[in-house]
């Protein structure tokens, strides 16, 4: 499954050495560029190192707590014998029970790490859609913009000619002033692609955090690595774990262990602890052996809470101190010493109805986002499932379209070597010619971007999938194969001054008005 990142990591290492040049970006660049720069997702990552903190943490609990406590009184009063005493001693507690709280509570941290996992993924495929989806527009404005450049130096090219023939009196300054407002026409249409041109380039910089002042020059040759394909009548199955899906199934489990939390926080805690030291009243070194163990218990009881305390200790000799929770410092003798201690707090735990509601609410919102998750993940991919076959046939009819005004053009090329028609009859052919490559060039990106789109949505790889494939060296393009012969029919030769002709050896029938015997 493509959403592993092992796949573009792999992508990315093994490279096209074969197309990229030095300082040109490929489609991979541009997304491992984009990726690393992304703030954002750098702080997923951020985020993603605190679940092992956090689950460290709590698998610590189940460790006994051992310290080292030490204990000293000293009294120095007038007409009172001065009184000395110190108490060093290493304890130890040790939970022994909890009712599973303390397992519940890592399973939720495991769940929320998955869940913020997912939440990286939907990220990261977010950012992938969105410099993909720049790069391929970034490159079909540049595409356009490059046949508009070769259709600029075609009508410099007229133009040196309409000169010569204006010179010699073979064009009439009526038809001379026609041609400038289609000239008109076409420099405010070459200004518009250069704009559109540049402005796709700083959305891609924009995309891949790039500063609108440093270089970003693409790789050409775009077509020539991606091979479409007809879109499939199988009908299609969003990914079953698609990141939301998943998101929302885990956001579910984290629901159920709140609940089962409040379910079972009736369930005692039970402590084991112990000491082991000395005291003595005469300064260091100590004199008194002492030890013992105590029994710690805690429950919640509907709201209320009962804590028990047991302690049972040894002294071997002289007076000591034993430290009663509640009562403070208790004078001892040698021997067996031994406390009990227990309160109930009545309805201490104010919060406990929020909580219960809390739980119920996030339960019922759990459910809600699930059932619109999956309403929404069907709708997308049916629309877009059908935007993909509208954008496929529409790519196929303007190939098609383009096919026919190509064969047209050459003809029309034919015909004017002879003389047979008119500069301007040739220009109108070749105008065909161009918008039937803007609008199949359109058409052939839009594909790609909704495929894309599709791909993501079924699990599949960007790079490779049913309805298209990233060709890893170049495969023979149809679009370059035309574009590269509709380059070739702009003429090179040299004109020259040339005399005014007598006749034509064309028909009447094939001439425009204008044009003179």
């Amino acid at each position: 499954m493509w959403r592993d990142f092992f796949i573009l990591t792999m992508y990315l290492s093994l490279g096209i050495g074969s197309l990229q040049a030095e300082g040109f970006f490929l489609w991979e660049d541009c997304i491992w560029v984009g990726l690393e720069r992304n703030a954002q997702f750098r702080l997923e990552k951020t985020k993603s190192e605190l679940f092992p903190i956090l689950l460290s943490e709590k698998w610590k609990q189940y460790l006994p707590k051992l310290g080292v406590h030490y204990f000293g009184i000293f009294s120095r009063n007038r007409e009172q014998l001065d009184q000395e005493y110190r108490d060093v001693r290493i304890q130890i507690q040790q939970l022994l029970y909890d009712g599973g709280e303390i397992e519940r509570e890592k399973q939720k941290i495991e769940i929320k790490q998955l869940i913020q996992l997912e939440e990286k993924k939907i990220l990261r495929e977010k950012i992938f859609q969105n410099i993909s989806l720049a790069y391929l527009n970034a490159n079909k404005r540049s595409l356009i913009q490059s046949m508009v450049d070769h259709r600029f130096d075609r009508y410099q090219l007229e133009n040196r000619k309409r000169n010569l023939e204006i010179q010699t009196n073979l064009l009439q300054a009526v038809e001379a002033k026609s041609l400038k407002q289609w000239e008109v026409d076409f420099y405010s249409k070459r200004i518009h692609t250069q704009a559109l041109r540049e402005s796709s380039l700083l959305e891609l910089k924009a995309a891949m955090f790039l500063d609108p002042s440093e270089s970003l020059e693409l790789e050409p040759g775009i077509t020539e690595r991606i091979e479409i394909f007809q879109p499939t009548p199988s009908p299609i199955e969003v990914d079953a774990n698609h990141p939301l899906r998943k998101k929302n199934r885990y956001q579910m489990e984290l629901v159920h262990l709140e609940e089962e939390s409040l379910r079972n926080d009736w369930k005692p805690k039970l402590v084991l602890g112990g000491y082991l030291g000395r005291n003595g009243n005469q300064g260091f070194p100590l004199q008194n052996e002492i030890y013992g163990v105590s029994i710690g218990f805690q429950a919640n009881l509907g709201g209320s809470s009962f804590v028990s305390n047991t302690q049972n200790g040894m002294q071997s000799e002289g007076n000591g101190i034993q430290r009663i929770p509640g009562y403070g410092p208790q004078a001892v003798g040698p021997g067996e010493n031994a406390f009990q201690s227990g309160s109930i707090n009545l309805f201490d735990e104010v919060s406990r109805d929020k909580k219960r509601y809390d739980v119920r609410f996030n339960l019922v919102q759990s459910h809600t986002e699930r059932e619109q998750t999956e309403l929404y993940l069907r709708n997308l991919s049916k629309s877009t499932e059908i935007k993909l076959e509208e954008e496929y046939q529409k790519y196929t009819l303007y190939l098609h379209f383009l096919r026919s005004a190509f064969l047209t053009l050459k003809q029309k090329a034919e015909e004017k070597k002879l003389n047979q028609i008119t500069e301007i009859e040739y220009l109108k052919t070749e105008e065909e010619v161009f918008v039937a490559f803007e609008h199949t060039f359109d058409h052939y990106f839009n594909y790609i971007a909704t495929a894309l789109e599709l791909v993501i949505l079924l699990g599949e790889d960007p790079f490779s999938n049913r309805y298209y494939h990233l060709h890893r060296h170049k495969y023979k393009s149809e679009f370059n194969q035309l574009l590269s012969d509709w380059k070739e029919q702009i003429p090179t030769q040299n004109f020259e001054k040339k005399e005014p002709r007598k006749g034509k050896l064309t028909p009447f029938y094939l001439e425009d008005p204008y044009e003179m015997r």
